[in-house]
């Protein structure tokens, strides 16, 4: 294997999506797939920046990219509220994120923060 990718393998994922504005339904928050391809270190973060609706937010794992499982099962955050995920024993190559809104046409915003590192 040569340098570069040995380089490429073991350097640190970070994603940083634009904040989404929820749904009334799970939709996943674009650019929030992270390939934890040789990282063992998985971490979310997702932030509630609207100042006045609640969303829910949940975390999913999937071994193909297609099949996902909840990691996290669905959690609320209230207004300004921020929650988490993480695990230090990545089982699954991606990760992703989804929201919707706690109450139906009460949108809420989401920043999703994610980092994955060996």
């Amino acid at each position: 294997m040569s340098q570069a990718r040995t380089t490429e393998l073991l350097e640190s994922k970070i994603l940083t999506p634009a904040d989404q504005e929820t749904t009334n339904t799970y939709a996943d928050v674009t650019g929030s797939t992270l390939d934890a391809y040789s990282q063992s270190l998985v971490s979310f973060t997702v932030k509630n920046t609207d100042g006045a609706n609640s969303i829910d937010y949940k975390v999913l794992a999937s071994i193909d990219g297609t099949t996902y499982v909840e990691a996290q099962a669905e959690a609320s955050l209230a207004a300004s509220a921020t929650g988490s995920y993480a695990t230090t024993t990545a089982a699954y190559r991606y990760y992703k994120v989804q929201v919707k809104a706690t109450v139906g046409d009460s949108q809420g915003d989401a920043q999703v923060r994610a980092i994955a590192k060996h």
